[in-house]
């Protein structure tokens, strides 16, 4: 008897009309050729121009793979439910996605820019750069002082120390900020996701009782 290590991943993309076990599991096996083939099972189908998800479990999939071999032992690691996300291929056109990001760039300079501002305003930042300076100089602030460059060198730094990018380079090798709340976004959507179709498999299940039934 074989055994088999299927591991999954909480989400997975594809191009292809036919979503191969290959494509959405790490396989391993001692038998290469067992391997091989599993590799090229169709795990879901799709149709149509748009965007399409399925969700599979492990037993799901542990299934399918005992149709071909009924004795081989099934070792699943990682996750138990796996988003399989069809995304059609298309053309992408290099000026709308140069626009999108313009777009962007925009809304967030100018957002952030009006945060600050409004910030400034609300703690009275202006005053505090007044009374600093007439009590180091003596004198009253006339115009733009060593404070206020000073204040805008260290804003712009201290923000680019801590999102931890510019220009497509990292200050360090972790993860940036944005990319730790983007990956927590997308993993509470995917629990979600896998939750509500959980949740919707028991509801349309005739052998799902009032105590908490499953999908067969």
């Amino acid at each position: 008897m074989d055994t088999l290590y299927l591991k999954l991943e909480q989400k997975k993309q594809v191009s292809s009309e036919k979503a191969l076990l290959g494509d959405v599991a790490t396989l391993f096996c001692g038998e290469r050729s067992v391997r091989n083939r599993l590799q090229a099972l169709c795990v879901a189908h799709f149709s149509g121009p748009k965007k399409q998800r399925k969700i599979l479990t492990v037993t799901d999939i542990i299934a399918k793979i005992q149709e071909i071999y009924p004795n081989i032992q099934v070792t699943p690691l990682g996750e138990t439910d796996t988003i399989v996300e069809y995304v059609p291929p298309k053309k992408h056109s290099l000026l709308w996605e140069w626009c999108k990001v313009a777009l962007v760039c925009v809304i967030c300079f100018f957002g952030a820019a009006f945060t600050i501002i409004t910030f400034n305003n609300d703690v009275s930042a202006g005053s505090v750069f007044e009374e600093l300076y007439k009590s180091f100089t003596g004198q009253t602030q006339t115009g733009i002082t060593v404070l206020e460059i000073t204040y805008a060198l260290g804003l712009a730094i201290g923000i680019l120390v801590f999102f931890n990018h510019f220009s497509g380079h990292r200050l360090t090798t972790d993860p940036t900020p944005i990319e730790v709340e983007m990956e927590q976004y997308e993993y509470n959507v995917n629990k979600s996701l896998i939750s509500y179709d959980s949740r919707k498999g028991q509801q349309n299940d005739p052998k799902a009782d009032s105590t908490g039934g499953h999908r067969s």
